[in-house]
């Protein structure tokens, strides 16, 4: 790559005046404290920032089982794991998914005018074994979350999958070679392989501002958009 210097003098901007602007753009966000700048939101008053209101909460027993392969989160990885599995001969599966259905991502992110920034025909999975086509090059997120949970249909993978379920732990047994997964409902789950397909755009991001903590009035996440607030009538799901 050439320098500034070898650009032709006739270009329609300033291109030193262009990169000193992307310079300093980028130093405002280099911070020394990184992702500590957030509030951390998993206990505490700001805890409701990550609870799910998008489903009813279930109640089930606890579960204990043997499966072959333990997937660790329901999103388009996990999903497309687990065909390629089946494909392969292999059906004794077990997905642990956090949220209420497939979906990762687009399930939590529901917000007005959310979209995929990646040509859908790269981004969705398995549309040829679907027999899908995208309709829009850069696909709205209703379409993306519904096209997760027809995967989840077309392949049988509801059966084989535990929602709105967080593995906490997972702890190699040395005796049986088994992986050992705990979750926050009491199961537990022994695998012989593991695949963690988790992703970190579920967990919402809240900015270190100072009474954030003391907020009375009604606020919610964008990853948890609250739709029955009276501010946003019309359903964009």
């Amino acid at each position: 790559m050439g320098s500034i210097q070898d650009l032709p003098n006739d270009l329609p901007f300033d291109p030193a005046a262009l990169k000193a602007k992307y310079r300093e753009e980028r130093d405002r966000r280099l911070r020394d404290d990184g992702i500590y700048q957030y509030r951390q939101i998993e206990e505490g008053v700001l805890r409701h920032y990550v609870d799910d209101p998008y489903c009813e909460p279930i109640s089930r027993a606890p579960i204990e089982e043997d499966v072959e392969f333990l997937i660790v989160g329901g999103g388009f990885g996990g999903q497309l794991l687990t065909v390629r599995l089946m494909e392969a001969g292999i059906n004794n599966v077990r997905i642990v998914e956090k949220a209420g259905d497939f979906g990762g991502t687009w399930y939590w992110n529901r917000y007005p005018g959310a979209a995929c920034d990646i040509e859908s025909y790269i981004y969705m999975p398995l549309c040829e074994e679907m027999g899908y086509m995208p309709t829009e090059k850069y696909t709205r997120a209703p379409e993306i979350w519904d096209y997760a949970r027809k995967i989840g249909r077309r392949f049988g993978l509801y059966e084989k999958t535990i929602f709105q379920t967080e593995v906490q732990t997972l702890d190699w047994d040395e005796d049986s070679s088994r992986w050992i997964a705990s979750t926050n409902r009491g199961d537990r789950i022994r695998a012989q392989f593991v695949t963690t397909a988790s992703g970190p755009l579920h967990k919402p991001k809240l900015p270190g501002v100072e009474g954030i903590e003391s907020y009375k009035g009604h606020s919610f996440h964008t990853s948890r958009w609250d739709y029955d607030c009276k501010l946003f009538s019309r359903s964009y799901f």
